[in-house]
């Protein structure tokens, strides 16, 4: 299928090229974005690349989640020891 017949078609998902500059803004080589090799041939992304990234990034954003949590509840004894007194 050439570039004319796919622009025919609506797709759902990511825009390539945000992809790309989202990728460069924080230094990371992202293997799923699929340059075009020559003029007129468009971006691709592989969806499948996103997994691991993605999971990485939930590890994180819990480890942050549990150590709020546990600053919340280290706050409140806190605070529940202070309004007893």
């Amino acid at each position: 299928m050439d570039v004319s017949e796919q622009e025919k078609f609506r797709y759902s998902g990511f825009i390539a090229q945000e992809v790309e500059k989202a990728a460069q803004e924080i230094g990371y080589d992202f293997s799923g974005l699929d340059k075009p090799q020559k003029e007129g041939n468009l971006y691709g992304l592989r969806y499948g690349d996103f997994v691991v990234p993605l999971v990485k990034a939930v590890q994180e954003l819990k480890n942050i989640v549990d150590s709020q949590n546990k600053e919340i509840e280290e706050l409140k004894a806190t605070l529940e020891v202070l309004q007893n007194h």
